[in-house]
């Protein structure tokens, strides 16, 4: 009988941004006051499951995510990976708001209707194959227990399109909200179910019960 693992595909949590403008590589993004609660939320939503390793995207905002939730995992082992960057396309766009992306960056409407089409652009699959790798490794060191990866949405969207045979351009129309993450369940080797947890619902999860009283210190 194949062994049961769960994963937890995690994107980052929101963003100090007050000028509004798409960050992508860029430093100097940690997160924001809502961010924080986000993530400790997350991080308490995780808390006593088996996780063993969490591995993160090594940008600013990923890796404080990633710090926070592993002070609710008893200190588990933090580690950078570069596949769990950005999508490489934020390389054209970042910097500039939002709102004058249509007319500032006007290869953003070829990568909406088509990711991966220009040569700039990554494929679908390719973000998908590479945020899939430290997934492999998580399940063959920790078979039957459990790790976390913390990335983007981009690159989760489309680990998660591929699962559900989705066509490559509902990249952006599958959300992983910041502070949301998707629990990856396993059957050996062969990703059996996806389910997607908004952050209202890790919130809501995470919250302590009716006439619990806080834990002491």
């Amino acid at each position: 009988m194949p062994v049961r693992t769960r994963l937890y595909l995690c994107r980052h949590c929101d963003v100090a941004n007050p000028r509004k403008v798409l960050y992508g590589y860029l430093p100097g993004f940690g997160l924001s006051d809502k961010g924080l609660r986000q993530a400790e939320a997350m991080g308490r939503y995780l808390a006593g499951r088996p996780i063993r390793r969490i591995y993160t995207s090594p940008l600013e905002r990923a890796e404080e995510t990633s710090a926070i939730l592993a002070r609710h995992l008893d200190q588990v082992e933090v580690v950078p990976d570069p596949d769990l960057l950005e999508a490489r396309f934020s390389l054209y766009l970042e910097g500039v708001p939002a709102k004058q992306v249509p007319w500032r960056r006007p290869l953003w409407w070829v990568h909406l209707v088509w990711p991966g089409l220009l040569r700039r652009d990554e494929t679908v699959p390719g973000m998908a194959e590479r945020i899939g790798r430290p997934l492999a490794r998580l399940l063959a060191d920790f078979p039957g227990e459990s790790g976390a990866c913390v990335s983007h949405g981009d690159p989760i969207q489309a680990f998660w399109i591929r699962h559900r045979g989705r066509p490559v351009w509902a990249l952006h129309r599958l959300q992983c909200a910041k502070g949301g993450l998707l629990i990856l369940d396993y059957d050996g080797t062969t990703l059996a179910r996806i389910t997607y947890m908004s952050p209202e619902r890790i919130a809501a999860a995470a919250a302590p019960a009716a006439g619990t009283a806080p834990a002491a210190g």
